[in-house]
């Protein structure tokens, strides 16, 4: 018996006869298996394209479409370099080894995973290297301008070796390996490896504009430790526009802040700008910034009320004062919007607070910078079409019959016109005078020049500015002179400290025009008939014209040519501070700041008028001298730490101090018609001193604050403050107001779940804040006291009341909270952010009518409550981006719902001029008759009684609400485009879902009323007999259906869209400057307000002053400009 060897003691004939079969089957079968593993673990196939992919970024990629884990050490592969890589259905070896080429690593696989490992050094490699010495590396560290960046730190990557940039930028490191990396960090820029050299030159590119740091109340913080609302705006956005000021440069700009109002007037009034809503119940008067945000400039709050004239027709806005300052002074405007950001400016914030930071010296290489622009304006826009002659002609005829056909025969009407206008030697009209042509200069030139330098060391660094702004107006004898100087010095004589002085001064010359005035402004010369000449056969003037029946026009060239209209003025802001850094920890600031402003206003009325037979102004010489003073101490404790790498404080402590003075004289003298025209002075022969006025004011503020910030992990961020003010200008009872805030922050992209479920998303932040602030803007030093004026009683001299004051007014309160979301994705290729808000105005201050039985016509008092909400929305982002060519877009829209949620007093009692309110509606609505049209049987005007249905008797039209000033939205788009060197950008503006009223339209749509003015085309639709479906009324000579009252007839949408920038520029490339010896150079060509889309009849529809309408304002022009800006 033969035993089986593999069963010891079993013979082999007791096995079954198919067991070897069966084995050799299951031999097959693992072959096959294992030879299947094989296949699959090279069989794989994988496609994926990208350049510059990193090894982390494939292996995710092999992971996902082969299912095989992919093991490696993080730190072992970020050495490595990133490739180009082009797998299109290639087998995973394939892969494996096109990575595994010129690595630092190898691969194996095992079961379903992929392991990475150090390649192991051959006997060569080590040879060479033992024999290879390491290299010392010297560079220059640049910015994206080819500046150098001071500080910059620089490592090498895997070892404890750094070094950190000097005042020129340059590094130095020993004994660096041949093959090291270098990772080179600057705060607000991305970090950046190069391979080691033994020269370098590495230029920086910087993070996206949220990086950066934030200007914010009493000092700075970063865009990521934010837990307010915040927008930033560079000075390099709007230091090329057109604009004197920079107020009207940040429209479009900024989410959530509105700005209409501004005029062409060469150095004219401060736009109005309206964040987030109004926030106060005053003021609506022509000219008042009491609604517009706290202009703060390097820490001084400023101030920009308009110089107005008293003694000018309509109370003309004379100056901008924010036009006394170089808008290329400045760095940065951060834009504070919600509680968190503006509660530490308390009772001065409620309407928001714009920070302005201007230039500063930078340590290293003295850098000087040259600017030059020159400024074209163009043909008006918003000009109304007008009659011609034989169409005017027409009309008057017209106008004459229906009056009374029978009195007035064809004879009549002419001989009649004949007196009216002036006529030729031979009896003749004279031909039709181009007024718009004789007014305006065809091309107004604006000419800025100025030159700045910079620099300075470790210890010291300066800035010094010069300028000179030369812009001609539209209007003949407009213009604005200004010249203008800012220092700027810093010094470290310790190490713990700093002191600082920092001083603009300006002085500038401006001749202005009374363009508000209908009877002899821009008015005069918009309507003008055009049977008038502007010159007289014997080319002398003609100094006034018929207007109706009572009234003249005077002649506005001659008006523009005769009459002065002068304001000198000098402004300085200078501000002195010391920093010290105390105990590690703390560091104590003191500032001393003042805003000061001297200005001499003269008017004159030519007495030539006066002589004029039909003129009933006489001869005026007036003066007035201003003077206003500002002057703030602020002092501040700051304690900042950082604890274990996770925890951040930050806490500031401050008392400010501020007194405000204000004093005015003026005088005016009146003639009489032998005065001689030369005769300039209040005291001129033939001149009588009609009345002299004058005062002076006095307002302080003592303030006290605190604020506390927290960081965790630097993803986690609370924010806390509060405020104590006090004003001379309220009661005893109320003359303190405390204000706070509190925010917080969470940087999601921070957390492990989205760097795991969404790397693609760079950046996402959550904030919120909610608070109170307040606001007296509208409350003078004499509000709360009675006044009182000398008067002449029965021939003798009496004090008699004036107006009726207010102890009990208090400050207006606004609480308000926030949310707010922050992105950026697609390797910051996108940016997007999204707030809504909600403010509430409590205590409201406005103008309360009283009965007439008080003797009072008015008195300043708390009306009750009003509520903002709303959303701002802004997109930017790089839409194509490649080496030659790169497409940008910035787009914004906001939107705002505003309601008077109480009311204490009756609607009568808060009703002023266009407007009135009432618990419910937007605050200041429209409140006016609707206009019903025409009566086809009678052709006279009609209005909606209360019964809802037509009438023709004016006082018996009932008045409704009908339409809000302020746009339901509003927003801007703009596209750059970049090809290598040149630059081509467009912006756009927009606004929707808001009234304006046209206050022009009742002199160019007058139904006869005023018969010898100018009329435009679509006076044309008017009533001539029954049946007529027209437009407008009948005409009569000096009509009395009063059809041009106001009414909704004149109430016209103020929709538009506005082409409102294009720029063409050229940017010299970095080799070429480097031939001129230069650092930077730019070139460029723009056009500035250059079409308008929109329904609106009346003037340009940006000219609607705070009551809600257009008149005869200073246009807008279109301009075009030419520039060059040059550093070295």
């Amino acid at each position: 018996m033969k035993l089986y060897p593999f069963k010891p003691g079993m013979p082999r004939e007791w096995l079954p006869p198919k067991i070897f079969l069966i084995m050799r089957l299951i031999i097959i079968i693992m072959i096959a298996g294992f030879v299947q593993v094989s296949a699959a673990s090279f069989g794989q196939k994988l496609s994926y394209t990208k350049k510059d992919a990193s090894l982390r970024e494939i292996f995710k990629q092999i992971t996902l479409q082969t299912g095989y884990n992919v093991l490696y050490s993080p730190e072992k592969i970020e050495a490595s370099k990133q490739i180009d890589v082009n797998f299109k259905n290639t087998d995973l070896k394939a892969v494996l080894e096109k990575l595994s080429d010129d690595q630092p690593f190898i691969y194996s696989i095992e079961d379903k995973n992929i392991i990475i490992k150090p390649k192991e050094p051959s006997f060569l490699d080590r040879v060479v290297d033992a024999f290879t010495p390491p290299i010392d590396v010297r560079g220059v560290v640049l910015d994206e301008k080819g500046l150098p960046l001071i500080g910059a730190t620089v490592k090498v990557k895997g070892a404890q070796q750094s070094a950190v940039t000097n005042s020129e930028g340059v590094f130095f490191l020993q004994r660096v390996d041949d093959k090291a990396i270098l990772v080179i960090s600057y705060v607000g820029y991305f970090d950046k490896e190069v391979t080691t050299k033994a020269s370098l030159t590495v230029t920086m590119e910087m993070k996206s504009a949220e990086l950066n740091e934030v200007v914010v109340a009493y000092g700075k913080t970063t865009q990521q430790a934010l837990t307010g609302a915040v927008t930033v705006v560079s000075g390099a956005q709007i230091e090329n526009l057109p604009n004197r000021s920079f107020d009207k440069s940040l429209q479009g700009l900024v989410p959530g802040l509105q700005i209409t109002g501004g005029t062409g007037q060469p150095g004219g009034g401060v736009a109005n700008m309206v964040l987030r809503g109004i926030a106060t119940g005053t003021d609506v008067s022509f000219g008042s910034t009491v609604r517009n945000p706290l202009i703060v400039i390097d820490g001084i709050p400023v101030t920009h009320d308009n110089f107005q004239f008293s003694n000018t027709l309509n109370a003309t806005s004379v100056t901008n004062p924010l036009a006394q300052l170089n808008p290329s002074d400045i760095e940065t405007i951060s834009v504070l919007k919600d509680a968190a950001a503006i509660a530490l400016y308390g009772s001065k914030a409620s309407n928001g607070v714009i920070l302005v930071t201007t230039k500063r010296g930078k340590a290293g290489k003295t850098n000087f910078s040259f600017r030059h622009q020159t400024d074209v304006s163009s043909k008006l826009t918003g000009k109304t079409e007008m009659l011609n002659q034989q169409e005017y002609l027409n009309l008057l005829y017209d106008t004459y019959k229906s009056t009374n056909a029978a009195t007035w025969t064809d004879a009549g009407i002419l001989a009649d016109l004949k007196i009216k206008f002036p006529t030729t030697t031979t009896g003749d009209f004279y031909p039709e005078s181009d007024w718009f042509g004789a007014l305006y200069t065809d091309r107004a030139r604006t000419i800025s020049n100025d030159i700045s330098i910079s620099g300075g060391n470790e210890r010291n660094i300066f800035y010094l500015n010069v300028e000179y702004t030369k812009q001609n107006g539209a209007v003949k004898g407009t213009d604005f002179d200004r010249k203008s100087l800012r220092f700027t010095f810093e010094s470290k004589p310790a190490n713990w400290l700093k002191l600082g002085a920092n001083t603009s001064l300006s002085f500038n010359i401006q001749n202005y025009s009374n363009a508000e005035e209908s009877a002899g402004g821009f008015g005069a010369a918009a309507v003008m008939s055009p049977l008038n000449p502007v010159r007289l056969a014997d080319g002398n003037y003609k100094l006034t014209y018929p207007f109706g029946a009572i009234g003249e026009l005077q002649n506005p060239v001659v008006v523009s040519e005769y009459n002065i209209n002068k304001n000198v003025s000098y402004r300085g802001l200078s501000k002195l501070y010391a920093e010290a850094n105390l105990l590690k920890y703390f560091t104590f600031k003191s500032d001393f700041g003042a805003d000061f402003m001297l200005a001499e206003l003269k008017e004159k009325n030519d007495p030539r008028f006066y002589a004029s037979s039909q003129s009933v102004l006489q001869p005026r010489i007036a003066e007035r001298d201003e003077r206003r003073a500002n002057v703030i101490n602020t002092n501040t404790l700051r304690f900042d730490t950082n604890f274990k790498n996770e925890h951040s404080l930050g806490i500031l402590l401050g008392q400010e101090a501020q007194i405000i003075l204000q004093k005015q004289l003026g005088a005016e003298a009146v003639g009489t018609a032998t005065t001689l025209p030369y005769y300039n002075q209040l005291n001129s022969p033939g001149y009588t001193t009609s009345g002299i006025t004058g005062g002076a004011g006095r307002q302080t503020l003592l303030s006290v604050f605190g604020q506390v910030n927290y960081g965790y992990l630097n993803k986690y961020f609370l924010s806390g403050s509060i405020r104590k003010d006090g004003s001379s200008k309220f009661g005893d009872q109320h003359q303190w107001g405390t204000y706070w805030s509190a925010g917080a922050g969470w940087i999601i992209s921070e957390e492990k779940f989205a760097k795991t479920h969404a790397p693609w998303l760079n950046y996402i932040k959550i904030r919120g804040s909610l608070g109170a602030a307040g606001n007296s803007g509208a409350v003078d030093a004499f509000t709360r006291f009675d006044r009182l004026t000398l008067k002449k009683l029965l021939g003798n001299n009496a004090i008699t009341p004036s107006s009726l004051g207010n102890p009990d007014i208090q400050w207006e309160e606004t609480f308000s909270w926030d949310l707010g979301l922050e992105m950026r994705f697609l390797k910051e290729r996108i940016s997007f952010s999204a707030d809504i808000y909600n403010r509430k105005t409590d205590e409201l201050i406005y103008i309360t009518n009283l009965p007439s039985l008080t003797g009072f016509g008015s008195v300043l008092d708390n009306i009750g409550d009003m509520k903002n909400s709303g959303t701002e929305l802004a997109l930017s982002g790089t839409v194509v981006h490649s080496k030659n060519f790169n497409w940008s877009l910035n787009a914004n829209w906001s939107s705002n719902q505003n309601k008077l949620v109480k009311a204490n007093v009756p609607l009568e009692s808060i009703a002023s001029g266009l407007m009135a309110n009432e618990e419910g509606r937007n605050f200041n609505s429209f409140y006016m008759p609707i206009w019903m049209g025409v009566n086809q049987e009678d052709g006279k005007p009609q209005w909606m009684a209360p019964n809802g249905q037509p009438t023709s008797t004016f006082s018996l039209a009932k008045k409704e609400f009908v339409g809000k000033p302020q746009p339901d939205g509003y927003g801007a788009i703009k596209n750059v485009f970049r090809y290598k060197s040149f630059e081509f950008s467009a912006s756009l503006y927009y606004q929707y879902g808001l009234k304006i009223y046209d206050s022009s339209s009742i002199y160019f749509l007058n139904d006869g009323f005023y018969p010898y003015v100018n009329q435009s085309k679509q006076a044309l639709d008017y009533w001539k007999e029954s049946g007529d479906q027209v437009s407008n009324p009948r005409r009569l000579l000096n009509n009395t259906d009063l059809g041009f009252r106001t009414s909704t007839r004149y109430l016209f949408k103020g929709d538009y869209l506005r082409l409102q920038q294009v720029t063409f520029a050229y940017n010299f490339s970095k080799e070429l400057l480097d031939r001129l010896h230069l650092t930077a150079l730019r070139l460029y060509v723009q056009g500035h307000n250059l079409a308008i889309l929109t329904k609106y009849q009346g003037p340009d529809p940006d000219n609607m002053n705070v009551g809600g309408s257009t008149g005869f304002a200073y246009p807008n022009q279109r301009s075009f400009s030419a520039g060059i800006n040059v550093s070295f």
